[in-house]
Order: structure tokens, then sequence, then C-alpha cells
């Protein structure tokens, strides 16, 4: 068994209120971008910079905007798409990193939704053969109009599934593939949803360690596998059973639908996850939350329809331990902040956000948001693709640079942690009392695992994670730690 011990100063944030010059915005790469969609973020070449990886849906392509260290600079690498099934186009959609063949190298698996009824929607996979190369495109499996997909663990078994969302009028369907290491698939689930589902995401909603199904419903039909969900909304398959319906979380009731995409977190910090959609479409667009006690509320508005917020992202941007909402308006071309007025560890009934403020004005059609720490600094930035507007391509993406001001406090100057990891678990030694719980996430910045910690519950656990590096984030005092599990 391979132990590593990591010392750090422990040091404390000084929460501020949020607003534009905490950020620095970058306009990146040198090459442009052909209509980004659903991108992600990883250290696909393993150098310790975190990677952008881009589905280009106009050019039949996908762009890997390598890390530098310096975010204003990357190092794009584009990859042509050659359908292996027929002569038409590609459009990828979403991409995912994930390491389908298990070589310890992450994969490069992708949407392709060509809007028709052609052989060449579904979800394909290439291969990563290292050094920033790639194997040919492979199909994994044919789905109708794929848009949304996600990886994640919806079983007992220490593998992911894969998830995916075919978004079809008349016939949409979800889907969890198990995926062998040569990239074929069969079904763990095959459920119809025909309100168009779009964005997947998961969570433990009934905490039994097995992750539950979400996605975002936004179009015309009925759901033939439940009469009663016939809105358009965010919604629920519970595992494990994987069986037993879909359960309505929040309802869109727009003109027109347009529920786009969810982010799910305790925003009101009474240890219930909550789910919060964007709603853009028709006359309204708004951001609408939903918890058991308050049940679902609109936190943003436009009568007039003027505005068109189409992506969230959630993640604590001005370190005071509660997580905050980013949404991109893709008509008045803004970036636009909604600070939660949560204390961190006070429990409140209601979730409540704060003045919102714009933190950029500069993004062209934005299409896609994100939030991940790509400097390795404890904060959270924000990635956003950019459709642009005039000759193609005209597409960019645009960083924003968190520049939360972190400063040592003297009680916790003196204060050493130290983190000692093994195969299967994290412990931390010397744990201040103040801290009460902490926070696993992945690479590119999705929370995978929470725990409570105190003195004598000082470990966290690593079974069924993958070897690789992750972050372990630890409340009040706020402080992050780099894990590398072998």
């Amino acid at each position: 068994m391979k132990k590593t011990i990591l010392s750090f100063i422990l040091l404390g944030c000084i929460a501020t209120s949020l607003n534009a010059q905490q950020f620095t915005e970058y306009l990146v790469p040198a090459q442009n971008i052909f209509s980004p969609r659903e991108f992600t973020t990883g250290d696909i070449d393993g150098d310790g910079n975190i990677d952008i990886i881009v589905p280009e849906n106009t050019n039949s392509s996908i762009s890997v905007l390598y890390g530098t260290g310096d975010l204003a600079v990357y190092t794009p690498i584009r990859h042509t798409l050659i359908d292996p099934t027929v002569s038409g186009n590609m459009k990828p959609w979403a991409v995912i990193l994930m390491d389908v063949d298990e070589d310890n190298l992450d994969d490069i698996v992708f949407s392709n939704y060509a809007n028709t009824t052609n052989a060449t929607d579904g979800v394909y996979w290439m291969r990563n053969t290292g050094n920033r190369t790639f194997g040919n495109v492979q199909l994994i499996r044919f789905h109708d109009r794929c848009r949304g997909i996600y990886k994640a663990n919806f079983d007992t078994d220490a593998r992911d599934e894969l998830a995916i969302a075919g978004d079809n009028n008349s016939n949409g369907n979800l889907k969890i593939l198990n995926v062998t290491t040569s990239g074929g698939a069969t079904d763990l689930l095959s459920f119809q949803a025909n309100r168009r589902p779009l964005h997947v995401t998961s969570t433990d909603i009934n905490n039994n360690g097995i992750q539950d199904l979400i996605y975002s419903s936004f179009g015309t039909g009925s759901e033939s596998d439940n009469s009663t969900s016939s809105t358009n909304g965010v919604k629920t398959l519970q595992s494990p059973s994987f069986n037993f319906g879909i359960s309505l979380i929040t309802n869109a009731t727009h003109t027109v639908a347009g529920t786009r995409k969810t982010v799910i977190e305790d925003f009101n910090e009474n240890g219930t996850k909550d789910f919060i959609a964007v709603s853009a479409a028709g006359s309204t667009t708004s951001i609408k939350s939903y918890n058991p006690s308050q049940g679902q509320n609109s936190h943003f508005l436009s009568t007039d329809g003027s505005n068109n917020l189409i992506s969230i992202a959630s993640g604590d941007f001005d370190d005071d331990n509660v997580s905050d909402i980013a949404a991109i308006d893709n008509v008045t071309n803004e970036v636009i902040l909604f600070p939660n007025n949560a204390t961190s560890g006070v429990a409140t009934t209601n979730i409540t956000f704060g003045t919102t403020s714009v933190l950029s004005s500069n993004v062209d059609s934005p299409t896609w948001i994100d939030a991940v720490d790509l400097d390795g600094d404890g904060d959270l930035d924000i990635i956003v693709g950019n459709n642009g507007s005039g000759t193609s391509p005209s597409g960019f993406m645009t960083i924003l640079r968190n520049d939360a001001i972190v400063l040592s406090t003297p009680e916790f100057a003196n204060e050493s942690i130290k983190i000692i990891t093994s195969d299967t678990k994290i412990t931390i030694l010397n744990l201040p009392s103040t801290v009460e719980s902490g926070d696993l996430y992945d690479i590119s910045g999705r929370r995978i695992r929470t725990q409570e910690l105190n003195a004598q519950q000082n470990h966290f656990s690593l079974d069924g994670l993958q070897s690789g590096i992750y972050i372990l984030k630890l409340s009040s005092p706020n402080a992050s730690f780099n894990i590398v599990k072998q």
C-alpha cells in the first residue's frame, strides 16, 4: 500500500463582497472555435495543468486547449472527427472525459447531435494514446438526437456508467449504459422521456451511496412512462431499482419550454440537496430553485423577454463556504453572478440570493458556462463558451480568473494540517476543531463526495475512485489540498 504525506500551512480566507474587480478576463485561444457547445475540463495529458476540451458543433471537430500554467495562454490542438459509419459530418454537442479502456488515460467521449434521424446520432469515443494523440472515432451506441451525456456510478460496482439523453420531440429517450473496456455497451436503463431531455447530471438523493439520475426536460410531448409528468422542468430517476418511474422536481412554466441545465448543491445549508435550474425561453426567463421546505421559487425574472439565461454553474465564488450561481445571458452577452445569502453551517428554510452583479459584458452569444479551479489557487474560475457572431469561425472561450483575496489569520497561521493518503482513504491529522466537514472534488471541479469530520472521524474514503488527482476542501476555515490517489 502506497502512502503519501502532504503537509500544508492552513490559510484562512477573508470573504469579501464579490464584484467584477475580483476577476481577470482572458479570451482564448489564438485558434478560433466553431460553435462551442457543452465543453468539459481535466488534465488529459497528465502535465498537472487543467485542459479545456471543446466540441465544435459546426466543424465536425473537437479542440483540446492544453493548459500551460498561464490562464492567458493555451496550446490548442484540433481533432477532426471522421464518422466511422456514414459519410455525413459529425456535430459534437457534449463531451466528457472517461477512461473507457482502463489504461489510466482519460479518453474523449462525446455525443453527436445531427438534429435529424440519421445514423450519425449517438455517443462516440476517441482512445487517448498518450502524447496528446487520440485514436480514430469509435461508436459506443446509436442514440437519436443525442445531446446530454454524463458519467457516474449508478449501481454498486466500482466502474462508472454512461448516461445519455436523446431529445427527439416524439421519441425522447434516456439510457444508462454499461460500457466495456473495448467501447461496447449494454443497457442498464432505457426510459422514454418525450419532453426532450437535454442536460443530464446526478446526485445521491436518498443518501444510499448510489447516484440517482437527474435530467432537464424542455420540449413538447408526454411522458408515457409516467402519465403525471407531462410538464417541463427538472426530473429524477432514482436508483437502485431503475424501474419505479419518474418524479417531478420542479416546473418551468413558460410560454415555450426552456429548461436547459440543472445544478445541485445544499444552497440553504440545511443538509438537504437543492436543485436550481435555468429556464430560458418564450416571454420570460428565470433561475428557479427547489427545496423540500420552500418548494419552487423564481429568483430572476424578465417579463419583457429581453434576457435569455441559457446556462448556469454553481460554486463558492467568494470564499464564504456557501455555493453561489453564475449564469450567462446570450441576449445581453453578460456573465451574471447570483451571490448566495446563506451563511456557512447555518441552516435556513429558504434559498435567497443577494444583489446580482455583472462579471463580464464582453462575451458574444455565450452557449455554456462551467466553474473550475484552473490555476490551483483554491478559488473557482469561470469558463464560458461563445458562439460568436460574424464570419465563421467566430467563436472563442472566455476565462474569468477568480482573484478573491486570501490572507492568513492569527488563529490558524501556525497550525499545520497533515494529509496522509493511501489506496483506500485520506487521513487528516491536526484537524482544527472548527472543521465540521470536507468535500472531495475531481480535477474538473465536480464534487463527488461529502463527509462530516471531527477529531474522532478524521478519515475520508477513497473506495471506488480511480487513480488520479483530487481536491479535498475543508470547511471553516476554508482550505484546499491536492490529493493524489495511486
